[in-house]
């Protein structure tokens, strides 16, 4: 840590660093600019040409609840090529020892969906990549009729809005100085070095599943693979598919994911019944169908109200969805053909995070996330790009930040992505997805000050006096 970061950090009370900073996998940090980080591998499948749909209906209000009294991508069995030092950074540390005190959490009333039966039919960029933000304006087929709308812009903005205590560890004098050293260690690049680090964390395991013959046409990139000791199994004979199981751990709750590739079209089937088999209710796709003209996921879902897909042992029922500018919603009804059984997914679509780079702003993000997590109630949320690293990482590392944020509890970012690539190889691909991270939860606590009516800007680190 710079003499001048801990000279500001002197002046904030009891602030516990841990200098166990250090983790590391094994990607390539130095990929050409002009290649998107998940189409680096080769991939397995070609796929045909998929059509996008339609413009979001009209806003529909839902009920929030407020309880105010709470104040390289590298083969799996490959070798790390990279050597950093550990650097003795511990921004993300700084607030370890946090009390248990809860924040405000703010509860989404789901409505459900089994009384719908109307028809109907069926981002990220950096700088250097303003090209690349993809529009779904006109990419997706119209149609005349369009079913009630599930959420509107004004509720969504509501979920989004993180208001801890006065009193907790993001308020006051500390968030003050940790957004100075935030904002400081963004400006000079130095979290680049923490995330070099990582590279030191050496794969689980060799993948063996994942590259057996009868598996290797199952994988969209050759060498994005699931450990075996954390693979989703599928079906009485353990079937493979290119998942992860993703345990995170915030406070005393466990957050549990599905980590996977987008499906393939010999896939489908077998996505449709992870799905079932693990009664998860929330699909998030950070991804399009076709990006810069490369097949990203096969489009498995049902497109229109009144036209189900069969998908072997399922029949999926599209009961409603609405178009926002961001993300699209479908409430899909999944019923199983010998028992009629049925199940519930929501397919949440972020429309706004290309292949390659890292958004400008985190709000889109956020609210998408706290949609997220508004409405998942049971099961793992499922979550996947094109190859179920990248930005599959960066929306689960995102998603717990949040957390420990509105729960408040530390953070260590290099931790939470040590814990993720120790369960799923490769998780978040690039320096720029590693410190977007970062940039969320600086924009998050930026947000915290403007809500508790501070009028303090930060400082330039540089500018205080060694003590």
């Amino acid at each position: 840590m710079s003499a001048q970061t801990e000279a500001i950090l002197a002046e904030q009370p009891a602030l516990v660093s841990n200098p166990d900073n250090c983790s590391s996998p094994d990607l390539m940090l130095n990929r050409p600019v002009d290649r998107p980080p998940e189409a680096t591998s080769d991939p397995v499948v070609n796929e045909a040409d998929v059509v996008l749909t339609s413009p979001p209906p009209s806003p529909h209000l839902l009920t929030v609840v407020t309880d105010e009294t709470t104040g390289k991508q590298e083969s799996c069995n490959s070798t790390p090529s990279h050597q950093a030092c550990c650097p003795s950074l511990s921004v993300t540390d700084m607030l370890h020892g946090a009390s248990d005190r809860k924040q405000i959490m703010s509860k989404l009333l789901d409505h459900s969906c089994k009384d719908i039966r109307k028809p109907q039919s069926d981002g990220w960029s950096s700088e250097d990549d303003d090209d690349d933000v993809f529009s779904t304006k006109g990419q997706e087929m119209a149609s005349s009729q369009t079913g009630p709308p599930i959420v509107s812009e004004e509720e969504l903005a509501s979920l989004a809005l993180i208001t801890p205590a006065k009193t907790s560890q993001y308020s006051g004098s500390r968030v003050k100085a940790l957004i100075q050293i935030l904002q400081h260690q963004l400006d000079q690049y130095e979290l680049v070095k923490e995330f070099m680090a990582l590279e030191h964390l050496k794969p689980s395991d060799n993948c063996l599943v994942g590259k057996a013959p009868e598996n290797r046409d199952k994988n969209r990139y050759r060498d994005i693979l699931p450990y075996d000791k954390t693979r989703v199994v599928v079906g009485e004979n353990q079937d493979y598919i290119n998942a992860s199981y993703i345990r995170m751990q915030v406070g005393d709750e466990e957050f549990f994911y599905i980590s996977c590739q987008g499906p393939l079209p010999s896939t489908v089937q077998t996505f449709w019944q992870m799905i079932w088999e693990n009664k998860s209710d929330v699909v998030s796709m950070m991804t399009q169908e076709v990006e810069r003209g490369r097949i990203k996921c096969h489009k498995y879902w049902p497109e229109k109200l009144g036209v189900p897909l069969d998908v072997g042992r399922y029949q999926l029922h599209l009961e409603n969805q609405q178009y926002l500018e961001y993300f699209h919603i479908k409430i899909i009804r999944m019923v199983e053909s010998e028992t009629g059984e049925t199940h519930f997914v929501r397919h949440l679509k972020f429309t706004h995070w290309p292949d390659h780079g890292v958004p400008h702003s985190s709000e889109q993000l956020v609210r998408f996330i706290r949609y997220l997590r508004a409405v998942h109630h049971k099961g793992p949320v499922t979550v996947h790009c094109s190859a179920g690293i990248g930005r599959t990482g960066v929306l689960i590392c995102t998603d717990i930040i949040l957390s420990l944020i509105e729960n408040d509890l530390p953070i260590n970012v290099s931790n939470i992505v040590k814990e993720m690539r120790l369960q799923r190889h490769g998780m978040i691909q690039t320096k720029e997805q590693y410190l977007f991270c970062y940039k969320v939860w600086l924009e998050v606590l930026q947000g915290i000050l403007e809500l508790h009516s501070s009028q303090w800007q930060p400082e330039d680190p540089r500018n205080h006096k060694v003590v």
